[in-house]
């Protein structure tokens, strides 16, 4: 039986660990103060200072050039919130083997046509990279603790954008693993 890691949990609290480890994970990586992530938003070259080591590094971007300049540094997971089928960031990435990460949360957040629109985005998205070889990790992506889902309810939602099971079981445990390990 694979262990599942969720590495895009966006707050901290007390007792986190635990909880997530009564929804089924082994571990998560927490993009806050407390936590062992660092989110950098990059909006221009100079944003990608890089360092602190120990961390996982994720750099989000809505600047596609941006991403593929930060897949030859020292960044763990890339966030391309527009999920846009941009081949060459896909391919680029794929080539540095970094993973593009895919929260649940931005659907989570939407209601109706726009997050019909923004399914079909994903799963295009998702056929891009499984096309190139590109990894991706499904996360909850989760501000409080009521959002974050379970190992079986990300691999359902992965199945929904378009994922095999065996696809969305790897995007919450080897690939995970393989970041955590590095």
């Amino acid at each position: 039986m694979p262990q599942y890691y969720d590495l895009g949990v966006r707050f901290w609290e007390d007792g986190l660990e635990k909880y997530a480890n009564s929804l089924g994970f082994k571990s998560i990586c927490s993009f806050s103060k407390e936590g062992d992530g660092i989110e950098i938003r990059a909006q221009k070259l100079e944003d990608l200072k890089l360092g602190t080591p120990g961390k996982i590094i994720l750099l989000s971007s809505q600047n596609p050039e941006l991403l593929k300049k930060a897949c030859r540094r020292d960044v763990d997971m890339l966030l391309f919130g527009r999920f846009l089928p941009d081949v060459g960031l896909v391919r680029v990435a794929a080539e540095n083997k970094k993973p593009f990460e895919i929260p649940i949360s931005v659907l989570l957040e939407r209601k109706g046509a726009e997050r019909a629109l923004l399914m079909s985005r994903i799963s295009f998205f998702l056929k891009i990279c499984n096309k190139y070889r590109a990894d991706f990790i499904l996360t909850s992506g989760a501000t409080n603790k009521f959002f974050m889902k379970s190992p079986p309810e990300l691999v359902a939602i992965g199945e929904v954008l378009g994922l095999s099971h065996d696809q969305a079981v790897k995007s919450i445990s080897i690939i995970p693993e393989y970041i955590l390990e590095r």
